[in-house]
């Protein structure tokens, strides 16, 4: 229709729209999901509609935006009816980082699930195509954890150098901030880059919670995963110098966040406000005990701006917190707590092995994680942890003193469950170094005759066999016995359990090697040991008795040609070695 037709001119009604300071989103990659939703939540009403999308910075808000928005890194400071047209009717879209706007229903964008979204961003912004089977850009988005910005950063990056996928995740972990800083800005995000999007929300919250703000840094030294209360719990009760000195100076924020589980949770719900951590709910752990976490990319933030230099204060606090909390074997579901503590215990197993937390006069720490590995079967971690604490111990109380001691028995006990581990995979010879280790370590912290010690001496007498060394074998089964005899008297070995598990192998040797009459002594003590301890119906009863049959069966054939140093015809012990095996 033509406006003069109607005499009315329309034209002094139009409003322009300016759309030059828009960025053109040329690839976009659309979720589905969330514009749904939205079309949901903002259609079929008759009157004004508002939809709230909220979320961290980076996440992808602001590539949703037309129609009416307003966008503010603290919209709950600012009364946003003010800004809001007069009009019943429309549709309006606020974005914001903050989860406490509420003048619109409110949708929180989430990061980006799978990989597929991910891979389609890199590879627009990199204009590399066929990249969805690469294993080294699969492993790349993964890593950027579905972060919009960052995965728009690392394409952009990428589309101007020749570096590969798998390069540019080794300049991430290796230079996070260099590479960060050195990256093209982006047009379509407001801050334009990674490493300053956070900043303005850090701000926000420091005015707001002082202590939200010191426990994000803090963060940087714990994993980016399952962050708790009880560990922080400990900061102040920490027998150390270096912690006692760090909470004098500053003792507000610490002491006001460790004061309560309130106080916690205040710090720490300000951080998910503003999106930067979340709740980490979780169905093995009442919600009290309920862990929180951060995004990949914002822990990396934390590391390289927040703590652009080492603190060893806090790495300490963050240290000595996690070593407190590890549970003794004693406590109730000690195995879940320790699994919680593990992500926690490597990420600082990464400082003290480059030697960038200062140990020193703390090796009660590196105890505490040598048997948390040590419990969660990590030997190898559990011993360096303990080597390196029984130096610390040497070199501070001398070689003989009790927490010395103490600490050679426990690289003891490691050694014997390496070398029980090693026997199963057949490694002998690894396995007969891990044994002689601790029966070294045994022999000096607890002497020659403590049941430790012989029970490694048994083991090893196990060893031999299995290697064929039968003379070595014979003389650690021999060894154990009698010093278990001298250790608990002739009346208690009987008893024993471990002194019956080696009358028990010295049978089977003796059976093997043709001394039939010496089986049969032994196969005799250990089975009148067993009906004391187990019962004469028990198991290891009747195969005892099994065994002593047949070498009576045996013993009544014919022997003529027979060698008396060869294997006889009597059946093997039908017991399992590892029931042989002490620890």
């Amino acid at each position: 229709m033509e406006l003069t037709s109607t005499g009315v001119d329309f034209e002094q009604f139009a409003i322009g729209l300016n759309l030059a300071s828009f960025p053109e989103a040329a690839q976009f990659v659309a979720r589905e999901k969330e514009l749904l939703k939205m079309h949901e939540l903002l259609h079929g009403h008759s009157s004004r509609s508002a939809v709230v999308l909220h979320g961290l910075g980076g996440i992808g808000r602001l590539s949703w935006r037309s129609n009416t928005i307003s966008n503010d890194s603290d919209c709950s400071a600012v009364d946003v009816r003010r800004y809001l047209p007069e009009s019943d009717h429309g549709s309006i879209i606020i974005t914001t980082r903050s989860a406490r706007v509420t003048q619109g229903r409110r949708l929180q964008v989430q990061k980006l699930t799978g990989t597929e979204d991910g891979l389609k961003i890199l590879s627009n912004m990199s204009g590399r195509e066929g990249i969805e089977n690469d294993p080294d850009a699969k492993a790349l988005v993964m890593k950027l954890d579905g972060l919009p910005l960052a995965l728009s950063t690392a394409g952009a990056y990428l589309e101007h150098v020749t570096f590969s996928f798998a390069e540019y995740l080794q300049l991430y972990e290796a230079s996070w901030l260099k590479l960060q800083m050195t990256s093209p800005m982006l047009s379509s995000y407001e801050d334009r880059s990674l490493y300053t999007t956070w900043q303005v929300t850090f701000d926000q919250i420091r005015k707001q919670n002082a202590a939200s703000a010191q426990l994000l840094k803090l963060w940087a030294y714990f994993d980016k995963q399952d962050v708790w209360f009880e560990p922080l719990q400990h900061a102040c009760s920490a027998d150390d110098k270096w912690i006692r000195k760090l909470t004098a100076q500053d003792d507000e924020w610490i002491r006001k966040l460790t004061e309560d589980d309130l106080n916690f949770n205040e710090a720490v719900r300000l951080l998910c406000v503003y999106v930067l951590a979340h709740a980490e709910p979780s169905l093995r752990q009442p919600s009290r005990f309920a862990g929180y976490s951060l995004h990949s990319c914002v822990h990396s933030w934390t590391i390289s701006v927040l703590n652009c230099e080492w603190d060893n204060n806090l790495a300490r606090l963050a240290l000595t917190c996690v070593a407190f909390e590890v549970p003794s074997r004693d406590v109730d579901k000690w195995w879940r707590l320790q699994q919680r503590l593990l992500q926690h215990a490597a990420r600082h197993e990464y400082f003290i092995a480059d030697g960038i937390v200062d140990t020193k006069g703390i090796e009660w720490v590196l105890h505490n994680l040598g048997s948390l590995y040590g419990d969660q079967g990590k030997l190898a971690d559990a011993e360096a942890m303990y080597t390196r604490a029984l130096q610390g111990y040497k070199e501070a109380l001398g070689p003989k003193h009790t927490l010395t001691l103490k600490m050679i028995n426990n690289l003891g006990i490691v050694y014997v469950k390496q070398g029980l581990l090693y026997a199963d995979q057949g490694k002998l010879a690894n396995a007969e170094a891990m044994y002689t280790r601790a029966l070294e370590g045994y022999e000096e912290a607890l002497g020659l005759k403590h049941t430790s010690t012989l029970n490694t001496v048994h083991n090893l007498g196990i060893l031999y066999k299995k290697q064929g060394k039968l003379a070595n074998a014979e003389a650690m089964y021999t060894r154990a016995l009698q010093g278990y005899e001298e250790a608990l008297g002739l009346q208690l070995v009987p008893s024993y359990l471990p002194a019956l598990i080696t009358m028990w192998s010295l049978g089977d040797l003796f059976s093997m090697i043709g001394r039939t009459d010496s089986a049969k002594a032994m196969y005799s003590r250990a089975l009148a040991g067993y009906t004391t301890v187990e019962g004469p119906s028990s198991e290891s009863c009747r195969q005892l008795k099994d065994l002593l049959q047949a070498l009576q069966v045996a013993s009544n054939e014919p022997k003529a040609g027979q060698d008396e140093s060869t294997e006889i015809g009597a059946p093997k012990s039908r017991s399992l070695e590892r029931k042989h095996s002490t620890s």
